[in-house]
């Protein structure tokens, strides 16, 4: 899926795009308990790709504070339920990098980034934060690359759990907690 699809998201192919077979209202999209689980608690969390805001409301219940990153045209679909006081929703990446995170949740957002981009982002990540929890497909997007050997440049596996997408029969999925490598 190429970044244009993401870019000219709206309400109405928003919900597929972030969750396949999804159509009900953006509000009310659920969060994978299994991803939920491995959240911790902390001060400080991003939420990157955080599309509509799902996870962010998650990620509040555990953290005082929440950063939430995205695409102009996801942040603009964030629902007003999903607006809550320790949550900021942002599109500037220069701002993300003025933080500290003890935990940034990457869910279903790094396959649909092209190689050197996902770099980019992840030589970032590895100076804001130590650790990652990342759920994505195994593969990037219309290509041959994978996505753990780009993330374990900069982050190291402490547990993952391979799974099926409840969409698909393919067992192409992973959650995984990482640990940032020493400098």
């Amino acid at each position: 899926m190429s970044k244009d699809v993401w870019l000219n998201a709206n309400k109405d192919t928003a919900g597929d795009l972030i969750l396949t077979g999804y159509h009900g209202p953006l509000r009310d999209m659920p969060v994978y308990d299994d991803v939920k689980s491995l959240f911790g608690h902390g001060s400080t969390a991003l939420d990157f790709g955080c599309g509509v805001g799902r996870n962010s409301v998650a990620l509040s219940d555990t953290y005082d504070k929440v950063i939430s990153f995205d695409l102009p045209s996801m942040i603009g679909l964030v629902p007003e339920d999903n607006k809550l006081s320790n949550i900021t929703y942002t599109t500037d990446w220069e701002y993300v990098k003025s933080f500290k995170f003890d935990t940034v949740l990457a869910s279903l957002v790094f396959q649909h980034i092209e190689d050197s981009e996902l770099n980019s982002y992840l030589t970032d990540l590895f100076q804001i934060a130590d650790r990652l929890v990342l759920h994505s497909r195994t593969w990037i997007d219309h290509s041959a690359s994978q996505v753990l050997p780009i993330v374990e440049k900069y982050f190291i596996i402490d547990t993952i759990e391979y799974s099926k997408d409840p969409n698909n029969p393919i067992e192409d999925h992973f959650i995984a907690t990482l640990n940032k490598r020493a400098e």
